[in-house]
């Protein structure tokens, strides 16, 4: 009897054992590797540009015209000249900066494989807060060895990647001008 219920428990615990490890392997990559896994998106984008131009004109031109004291039957005529001067400056400066920085996480999801193996991605987050939307969307593709053990990649490390932050509500609408405003802006 002891054995047979020893057994049975040893049967009911080695199916047990392996219900617990169904999926699970020592030697198995637990990183995404298939089209419907997900991939977390580690977004460190920076940028800054400059750009300085500066135009420097000048232009000067002198004339005199003259005539000399008249001989002979028109020499009651008094001396005639002419003089003129004429000047063009021009100076042009101009400089643009701009800079960005965005950090985020997004979850994006495999959802499909080129030709060479590598994945395609496609993540979208949007965070409400006082009715206020931020919007991160990202897509573009990624190579197997650029995901890293837990399942997430580096930004720049996505090639053909599209990457759009954007915000809706009071906020961002108090950040355009009005109607007319945009129109005399587009006019001049």
């Amino acid at each position: 009897m002891k054995a047979l219920m020893l057994t049975m428990v040893l049967c009911a615990w080695g199916v047990f054992a392996q219900d617990m490890g169904a999926g699970v392997s020592l030697f198995a990559d637990p990183k995404a590797n298939q089209v419907g896994k997900g991939i977390t998106v580690l977004v460190m984008e920076f940028s800054q540009a400059s750009n300085e131009a500066r135009t420097e004109s000048k232009k000067q031109s002198k004339h005199n015209v003259g005539i000399e004291e008249s001989k002979g039957l028109l020499g009651f005529i008094p001396n005639m000249g002419v003089t003129g001067k004429s000047q063009n400056d021009f100076r042009g400066n101009a400089r643009t900066e701009r800079k960005g920085s965005l950090r985020a996480k997004v979850a994006a999801r495999i959802v499909g494989k080129n030709e060479i193996g590598d994945y395609l991605i496609e993540g979208k987050r949007v965070i409400e807060v006082n009715n206020e939307k931020e919007i991160y969307i990202i897509k573009g593709a990624v190579r197997p060895e650029d995901i890293m053990g837990d399942n997430t990649v580096y930004s720049y490390n996505i090639y053909d990647a599209n990457i759009i932050y954007k915000g809706k509500g009071e906020v961002s609408r108090s950040q355009k001008g009005g109607m007319l405003t945009r129109f005399l802006q587009w006019l001049f």
